[in-house]
């Protein structure tokens, strides 16, 4: 087993657990962890606890948490769990197994070794039968049993007067040599000190045995250590290593029978007490969990863990306040009726999901994110609020649903909008947040955006004071910016959703990232953690969230209503603006990259004819958004490069980034683009496009110069409101304007 006091602490963007390093091991810690490493890299002062025990307990609850995690994706039909065996990452060698492979249906995957040898083989060592068996082994006994007396008349000594005599019996007893027994009481002695660090989280058959364990473990303990030692203190540690090894070395020389039984327990110690990482042991070459989006999986299961155990009411079986997550976490007691529904439609479920959260059947061209039809992920039931041009009762996910209508319409004269007896052609793309909760406050009523982001609060530090197009230049940086987008684009979907059900609700979004709080009062033990009063990000508050107290409600170690969430006000809004992005230009220049595959390259002879090209769309633009009685105050800053826009053939093909990037990159920017009430102003975007794929709308009484055509439109919507409008030009029309100038 390993030195606690001895491990390097570090942290890396995609790995958390132990691997062997040339200097030695290295235990790679969560993100948010900074300040653990502080406190706790270079051992101890006179006021802190030793880096042993605390290094010590915080592995334990990491291994407990990905056995956890392991178990509860065995049976996950989101996942698909292969065996890591022969896997080559492309600059890592070849993965031994013991490690499983979990790969997601958004196509992320990450490999997980959630067991070790050292402390496997000790729980899966222990087998009554076999230590009964060492224990009382048939030897020559000179104790009579009468009832089995006619067993041994063959061997009896008859006397003169008909009497028979036995001197010896074969019954069982304890075994006289003190050898064999003893590996038993050395195996459960180190068997119940993993219990112990376990928290009693171990397989049944062990954990029902617990008494009979402890009680041969002290009598190792009796004859061998005093009643200080352990295998996990950090001042007896050491010796108590070396005296096991020694009493297994004097066992090993003394006992000469050695049975498949004997082998097992001695194999079992043997690898604890000399053992490491052993890929030839299934170990791997780490322990833990690795991927570009690994530990995301874990802390996002473990925060929705906290959040499902929290609101879960047992006696309406139901989660009143969870409007939305993307999630299918196991909750115990929990029993999920869509399930039980979709068994009666002879859908196929397996066995160990019926206490997931949230199965729903998605069937149709609706359901772009799985073919299958099947699609996990929690939502309450019809939300009481219809969509906005059809009239249609809204489900939770569809609130978030970015939509393109292909049903050829002409409105002459009037705003988009239309009626619930519309035929309406759709297409859709679900951006799914991971949690909406509806909450109450100090007798206000509000909604909850909640993105749990495996980020450090440092990134989010220096994030904050860069610029964007800087920030684009790094990976991290990027992911960063994207996640900006996403959360707003989320805010500002269920905002227009809700507007008229809920017109002066307050809408709290929130980043919720994993940070370990040091010298924690008694008050704050149990603390969710707190909001971070310095600043927020576009509107976007950061949660900093206490890792130890979610990872002990997500292992059952305390209870979610023992959590202590504090209130906070949001009335007051802390601004932080970024610079705007540069504006792109409407016209693409021969050294730009096209992005459809549907629209022409234009380049020009000379400035002179751009500028003339832009004016004229400019122009048509304004009097087209006059015309359908559309107000775009600044078009300017509303509008995107057509190589940009995408026709109905590439929509459901583009990266989800694509919409993030062209329709919410602004949101939130500036001040001012808030309301008194904290609320986002939706800004609408505009692109020109020469593909009539991308306009079914058209309006009849503004034709296109030199054309018997009517200048078409289309749009791309949240839920029946437009958020950007593909507006249709013909290539001859702008070559006509360039020609005449």
């Amino acid at each position: 087993m390993w030195d606690f006091s001895k491990l390097n602490l570090k942290i890396t963007s995609d790995f958390v657990g132990i691997k062997s390093e040339p200097e030695g091991y290295a235990f790679y810690l969560p993100k948010g962890f900074d300040d653990f490493i502080t406190k706790y890299q270079n051992g101890t002062n006179s006021d802190d606890i030793s880096k042993f025990n605390k290094v010590r307990d915080f592995f334990f609850l990491m291994y407990r948490t990905f056995r956890k995690f392991d178990r509860d994706n065995e049976n996950n039909s989101r996942v698909t769990r292969k065996d890591a065996k022969n896997k080559k990452n492309q600059d890592q060698p070849t993965l031994s197994t013991g490690g499983i492979s979990l790969e997601y249906e958004e196509g992320s995957d990450c490999i997980l070794y959630s067991k070790l040898s050292m402390i496997e083989r000790i729980l899966e060592a222990y087998d009554d039968l076999a230590i009964n068996s060492i224990e009382k082994k048939v030897r020559r006994s000179e104790e009579i049993d009468y009832s089995k007396i006619y067993k041994y008349l063959d061997r009896a000594i008859y006397l003169d007067n008909g009497a028979i005599y036995i001197d010896v019996m074969d019954l069982p007893r304890p075994m006289i040599s003190y050898e064999s027994t003893d590996i038993v009481h050395l195996y459960c002695f180190i068997l119940d000190e993993i219990i112990q660090q376990l928290q009693e989280d171990v397989p049944d058959h062990v954990y029902g045995r617990s008494q009979d364990i402890q009680f041969l473990s002290q009598r190792f303990r009796d004859n061998y250590l005093t009643i200080n030692h352990s295998l996990f203190d950090q001042d007896t540690f050491e010796e108590t290593i070396t005296l096991c090894k020694e009493a297994l070395d004097n066992i090993d020389r003394n006992t000469h029978y050695k049975d498949a039984d004997y082998w097992g327990l001695y194999e079992a110690i043997e690898i604890f007490l000399y053992g490491g990482l052993n890929p030839d042991l299934d170990d791997g070459d780490f322990w833990g969990i690795q991927g570009e989006q690994g530990f995301d999986k874990v802390w996002e299961d473990m925060c929705q863990t906290y959040f499902f155990k929290e609101d879960f009411d047992p006696q309406t079986n139901d989660f009143p306040n969870i409007c939305f997550a993307d999630t299918d976490i196991p909750i115990d007691g929990y029993q999920n009726n869509r399930i039980e529904d979709a068994t009666r439609r002879k859908k196929r479920i397996k066995a160990g999901e019926e206490n997931r959260v949230g199965w729903w059947d998605l069937t149709g061209k609706d359901n772009e994110l799985d073919k299958s039809g099947n699609e996990w992920l929690y939502q309450k039931g019809y939300s009481e609020v219809n969509h906005r041009r059809n009239g249609k009762a809204l489900y939770w996910r569809e609130f978030f649903c970015v939509e393109w209508d292909l049903k050829t319409r002409i409105f002459p004269n009037i705003e988009y909008q239309g009626n619930k007896f519309d035929h309406i052609d759709l297409l859709r793309r679900y951006p799914r947040p991971d949690l909406i909760i509806q909450e109450k406050s100090n007798g206000s009523e509000y909604f909850k955006i909640i993105d749990f982001k495996n980020i450090s609060f440092k990134k989010y530090e220096d994030y904050r004071n860069r610029f964007l197009e800087e920030l684009e230049k790094t990976d991290s940086g990027h992911s960063y910016k994207v996640a900006l987008e996403k959360q707003l684009g989320y805010e500002l979907a269920l905002q227009l959703a809700l507007q008229k059900k809920f017109p002066n609700i307050l809408i709290k979004n929130q980043f919720f990232v994993p940070f370990y709080f040091t010298d924690k009062t008694e008050y704050d033990q149990n603390s969710l953690g707190n909001i971070e009063p310095r600043f927020n990000i576009r509107g976007i508050k950061i949660f900093k969230a206490d890792f130890e107290v979610i990872q002990k409600v997500y292992l059952g170690i305390i209870e979610a209503s023992d959590v202590l969430v504090r209130s906070y006000n949001y009335s007051q809004q802390i601004r932080h603006s970024h610079p705007l992005i540069k504006q792109k230009e409407i016209i693409l220049l021969e050294n730009q990259i096209l992005k459809s595959e549907y629209v022409p390259l234009i380049s020009f002879q000379n400035e002179k004819q751009r500028k003339v090209a832009t004016g004229y769309i400019m122009k048509q633009v304004r009097i087209f958004f006059k015309t359908i009685e559309v107000n775009i105050p600044s078009l300017g800053e509303s509008y995107f490069p057509y190589s940009e826009s995408i026709t109905h053939k590439e929509f459901k093909k583009v990266d989800i980034a694509y919409f993030y990037d062209n329709l919410f990159y602004d949101l939130g920017e500036k001040e001012e683009d808030r309301d008194e009430n904290g609320k986002l102003k939706m800004k609408t975007k505009w692109c020109i496009t020469f593909h009539s794929n991308s306009t079914p709308i058209e309006v009849p009484n503004l034709n296109i110069p030199n054309s018997v055509s009517c200048r078409s439109y289309g749009t791309i919507d949240i839920v029946g409101t437009p958020i950007l409008y593909y507006i249709y030009f013909t290539l001859p029309e702008i070559l006509d304007v360039i020609l005449k100038n």
